[in-house]
């Protein structure tokens, strides 16, 4: 955690900007000088920092993560570098701030995100049902539903306590399909999307464990976590495991993962579906790098455009 560190050299005060970067099993401290006094505008030294752990980080990328099959070296290095800007931007925000920048996200998500799923509302309207402002007669109360689920849903996997399982994920379908006629719980019939069968209804609940089971097994291997939350996400849509509301769910999760492991998030949007839906199906077929590009661009593009 980036922190303000003081040292008192000859009975004087001396504060730094430090944080200590994980390197594989290691952690290296890094720093910036600040002055004998802590100027009110920090900016130019979380930059000064942000430069530091960049170099440090890109010169030791072989270290830190398990080469991807297919992936460069300098692939690894411009999401490392896209995650940094994040990092840094929202350390020196403060955490009006912070919610008033993922509330942003949060409107454009669900506009983009419903949207793929076949919604019609503009991200003004979404905006203003996501703000309990105006909203037009025309708007039907499954739309405004569908809105006001999912900003409850962002506030949920925001909340430092969430955990993510299959009972987790259950609720978060439960959460985002209130008051629609949606099916609740694990899907009782089978389901065919694109001309392509979904795992049957009787073995989702053991696919889902295994899925759980190879997430372990992901993170012990030290790979790069955008390829792991894509993976997820894919293996997650091919289970398809509600009647509907998946794709939806998966996005959101595919957010939480990256939040989590402090990437930001990623704004997958409607005008790219079918390049999104052909790069699942290529994944689903073994054939996973169309997808990882297609999800480092997004990433890159949404942390850059935020």
């Amino acid at each position: 955690m980036i922190k303000i560190e003081k040292k008192i050299i000859k009975n004087k005060p001396f504060f730094y900007f430090t944080e200590q970067v994980r390197l594989n099993k290691k952690y290296k401290k890094i720093q910036v000088y600040i002055g004998k006094n802590i100027p009110k505008n920090l900016e130019l030294y979380y930059v000064a920092l942000k430069e530091k752990e960049i170099k440090l980080v890109l010169e030791n990328i072989k270290n830190i993560f398990k080469k991807e099959p297919k992936i460069t070296e300098n692939e690894i290095k411009e999401i490392e570098a896209a995650r940094l800007k994040w990092k840094y931007k929202i350390a020196s925000m403060s955490e009006i701030e912070q919610d008033k920048l993922l509330l942003k996200f949060a409107i454009q998500f669900i506009f983009e995100s419903n949207a793929i799923e076949g919604s019609r509302l503009s991200v003004e309207e979404v905006s203003s049902i996501a703000g309990r402002k105006y909203i037009k007669k025309t708007i039907s109360r499954k739309e405004i539903f569908e809105v006001q689920n999912s900003i409850k849903v962002f506030d949920l996997i925001r909340k430092k306590d969430f955990k993510l399982n299959q009972r987790s994920i259950i609720e978060l379908h439960k959460l985002l399909t209130f008051g629609l006629d949606i099916e609740r719980g694990y899907k009782k019939v089978k389901i065919i999307v694109n001309n392509k069968e979904t795992v049957p209804p009787g073995e989702v609940r053991s696919g889902m464990s295994e899925l759980f089971f190879w997430l372990k097994i992901a993170q012990k291997e030290k790979r790069h976590p955008l390829f792991i939350a894509a993976d997820f996400h894919n293996r997650f849509e091919y289970i398809h495991p509600f009647t509907d509301g998946n794709g939806r769910v998966g996005r959101i999760i595919f957010n939480w993962m990256l939040l989590k492991s402090g990437y930001g998030v990623i704004l997958l949007k409607n005008r790219n579906r079918q390049s999104y839906f052909e790069a699942l199906n290529q994944a689903d077929k073994g054939r996973s790098n169309k997808l990882y590009r297609q999800c480092a661009k997004v990433y890159k593009k949404t942390i850059n455009d935020l």
